[in-house]
């Protein structure tokens, strides 16, 4: 019986918590890729992302069902990660931190390069 009550909870939202329960990282956006639903406006999307740049296993995260119109595969994203479980991450905003790390600094650079690299082919 609880097997099926958990099976119904829906997942937690940003709106579920307080702002302060989140600081922000350096991510970049993995996908970006329009909703399923025929009927949702084109700028609504599922979002899939990592975070912390500078582990040699950054983490991953998603959303889905965003309202997103500057969400494109490859750009950098600030994700929201929650204080006590950094488990849990959310969209940000598109952009780059100011206080970035060397590691994440050398990430996002070789990272850019590689999606002007991609941009370039895809022109050709």
């Amino acid at each position: 019986m609880s097997f099926g009550l958990s099976s119904c909870k829906s997942e937690k939202r940003y709106s579920d918590y307080n702002e302060s329960d989140f600081y922000e990282v350096q991510g970049f956006i993995e996908s970006a890729i329009s909703t399923s639903d025929p009927f949702d406006s084109p700028t609504e999307k599922n979002i899939r992302f990592k975070y912390f740049l500078d582990r040699d296993n950054p983490k991953s995260g998603m959303e889905n069902d965003l309202e997103m119109f500057e969400a494109k595969t490859g750009f950098p994203l600030i994700v929201l990660v929650h204080k006590d479980d950094e488990n849990i991450s959310f969209y940000g905003r598109v952009g780059i931190l100011e206080n970035l790390n060397s590691k994440e600094k050398e990430f996002l650079s070789g990272h850019i390069k590689n999606q002007i690299e991609l941009m370039e082919k895809s022109n050709f």
